[in-house]
């Protein structure tokens, strides 16, 4: 049976963080919460999405203390967000068009979950969203 819409595959109640929280304490919400992406929350809003990944890439590998830096500093970009009756096709295409990897998922103005590209069910729809973004291959090298 096809999944035909974002709710159907997203993680609801995704794990808010407020900005100002250290790198290190973001990254033991998400152990202890068993995430491996948050969103971010500055002046009651929504800044961004974090993940696991942004912490390793953004924060550690520069040899940053992780107890002064906030995840505020690593939240790159906007907030790629897509409509929680959306298409699996259109969450796809969302995610090529921004290169990324998460996309918070938004009802009546508000974040309500989180889709990750690596779903099966997100898999060879509108291209190819299962290989590194653009900035990870550069980053990464041929590791990954």
């Amino acid at each position: 049976m096809a999944m035909d819409s974002v709710r159907e595959i997203m993680t609801g109640n995704p794990t808010t963080v407020d900005g100002q929280e250290s790198v290190t304490s973001v990254a033991r919400t998400m152990r202890d919460d068993g995430v491996d992406v948050v969103l971010v929350v500055e002046g009651g809003s929504v800044r961004g999405l974090v993940s696991d990944h942004d912490l390793v890439v953004r924060a550690l590998a520069d040899a940053a203390d992780a107890e002064r830096m906030t995840v505020a500093e690593v939240v790159h970009g906007g907030l790629v967000t897509v409509d929680i009756d959306d298409g699996l096709d259109v969450v796809a295409r969302t995610m090529e068009e921004n290169s990324v990897r998460q996309v918070a998922v938004i009802e009546s103005g508000t974040p309500v979950g989180v889709v990750n590209a690596s779903d099966p069910r997100l898999q060879g729809r509108s291209g190819r969203i299962d290989s590194p973004t653009p900035e990870h291959a550069r980053r990464s090298g041929s590791d990954s």
